[in-house]
């Protein structure tokens, strides 16, 4: 795609698709979820335009008979110990690896390449810094951590596929998520960072909650009011909060709240709070007419969401935060009602026995019209180092990836793992709920670079979970013009790259 195609795709879907695409579409192009989900009638003459549109397999933008001569495709990773990393190399009867492996041995296939898996060792962008230094072309994909590799992007490290002509990337297709995408942008002519099914962990670094049905019923509620609040879109912080709120027990009778007690909601990490951040309808940044970012951030919406956070983390009674609890633990042992959480983390209560479903973060209010589900900044993106001279073969892989994962890997963790394997409720509603959140997705350009403009966002980590305070706007004050400076510096840095 040429790039004023790209230009206008942004400027026409953009702000029209309120959710990355990807793998809820099943392949067809239409969401599983949206306005209507909670609808469940299907006519005989809808229920055959589905299976026609089902077997109507998308097309790969990629040609046919494009081959890279047996070529290696040389892939840089970067990894924590909650990544899944793609660098598959064998079977090994367990689902997604099996699907991953499969997957990409089709894409080396068509294209008569193979696959080199160089591990960066960690989280740092040192290899890929070095290399740039010198020149060298070593490394054609980069699987990077976001918080890690999208500051570095000023230093003028990585492709802008804006400029390069004749890429395979086509945006139009459903395994890119376009509105992440536009969120890395510095205006709507520099592409530095892909995101898309081609990297699992975008979706399983999204944000929701985990509620324990079985303590759910202990104390008299019903899960399908749940389901039917946030189905209806009403599902707000002060239900959440009323409902924590009811829920405290001194289990152990020492007369105050310890790893003892029984709790609405647990907390065991300040992270938790950028999720609530975005998915309760905050922003860092809005953009100009040209797509422009700039700060906007201190506004009403995030001064109360300031003052309810704190409210609910420090003065609900069912609420209980101290940095690195046993959370999954006193899930198990029925000890707390709701977690913030992260999709991967489900890998490590998969046989946990106590039973539990998923939900969203709640919007902050009425006036908040969707909710959010946040790309955590720990989620692995895609980039092109600058100096590769295989840019355009390598978006040609990235493309056949994001195909057959989009058809084969994503549908094996969202529908089989996910729906099926982790979840406990197998109720249309809580299929629904599910399809919500991934239909929610979102991030923020603020968020995103939040480590190169001087911890604007993430700065409310201390401001709620160390000082409890709600003085968003006088603190904010003090920063204002370093935030100003360093935002000003990196958007212009950006968008001085080739």
């Amino acid at each position: 795609m040429k790039r004023n195609q790209l230009t206008a795709l942004l400027l026409a879907l953009v702000m029209l698709v309120p959710a990355f695409a990807g793998c809820s579409e099943k392949g067809n192009g239409d969401p599983a979820g949206g306005a209507d989900a909670g609808n469940t009638e299907v006519t005989p003459a809808a229920e055959e335009a589905e299976t026609e549109a089902a077997e109507e397999m998308l097309v790969c933008s990629v040609p046919e008979d494009l081959s890279l001569g047996g070529s290696s495709v040389r892939f840089l990773h970067f990894h924590d110990q909650q990544t899944y990393n793609v660098s598959v190399t064998e079977l090994n009867g367990e689902l997604l690896n099996d699907a991953v492996f499969t997957s990409n041995q089709k894409v080396m296939e068509d294209l008569d390449c193979t696959f080199e898996h160089i591990e960066n060792g960690g989280i740092e962008p040192t290899k890929l810094t070095n290399a740039y230094k010198a020149g060298d072309d070593i490394y054609e994909i980069v699987y990077g951590t976001q918080w890690k590799v999208a500051p570095v992007v000023s230093q003028h490290i990585f492709a802008n596929l804006n400029e390069c002509e004749d890429v395979y990337i086509d945006y139009e297709k459903p395994w890119w998520y376009l509105n992440y995408i536009h969120e890395t942008m510095a205006d709507n002519t520099h592409t530095y960072f892909l995101a898309g099914d081609a990297s699992p962990d975008v979706f399983r670094r999204a944000s929701m909650m985990i509620l324990n049905t079985d303590l759910l019923t202990d104390i008299g509620r019903d899960v399908g009011d749940i389901y039917e609040t946030i189905l209806n879109g009403d599902w707000t912080f002060d239900k959440l909060s009323e409902i924590v709120g009811s829920l405290y027990v001194d289990g152990n009778g020492n007369g105050k709240k310890d790893v003892g007690d029984t709790f609405g909601f647990a907390s065991w990490t300040r992270s938790d709070v950028d999720h609530f951040i975005i998915d309760c309808g905050v922003h860092g940044c809005a953009r100009d007419e040209e797509g422009v970012p700039y700060i906007d951030f201190n506004n009403d919406t995030t001064v109360k969401f300031v003052e309810t956070l704190v409210d609910f983390l420090w003065n609900n009674e069912g609420s209980y935060y101290v940095e690195g609890i046993p959370t999954f633990e006193m899930m198990e042992n029925n000890q707390v009602l709701f977690l913030c959480e992260k999709f991967s983390r489900l890998d490590m209560i998969r046989d946990m026995q106590t039973d539990f479903t998923i939900v969203p973060v709640p919007k902050l209010d009425e006036t908040i019209e969707t909710y959010g589900s946040a790309t955590h900044d720990d989620a692995v993106i895609l980039c092109i180092p600058v100096v590769s001279q295989n840019v355009k073969t390598s978006t040609a892989v990235l493309e056949k990836m994001g195909y057959y994962y989009y058809y084969d890997v994503m549908p094996s963790y969202y529908d089989v793992i996910l729906k099926n394997k982790y979840r406990r409720d197998s109720s249309d509603a809580a299929s629904q709920v599910i399809d919500l959140i991934h239909d929610s997705m979102k991030t923020d350009f603020a968020y995103i670079y939040n480590y190169g403009m001087s911890n604007m966002m993430l700065s409310l980590r201390d401001l709620i979970g160390v000082s409890k305070s709600t003085d968003f706007a006088s603190t904010f004050k003090k920063s204002e013009k370093v935030y100003n400076k360093v935002f000003s510096k990196l958007v212009e840095s950006i968008r001085e790259g080739e």
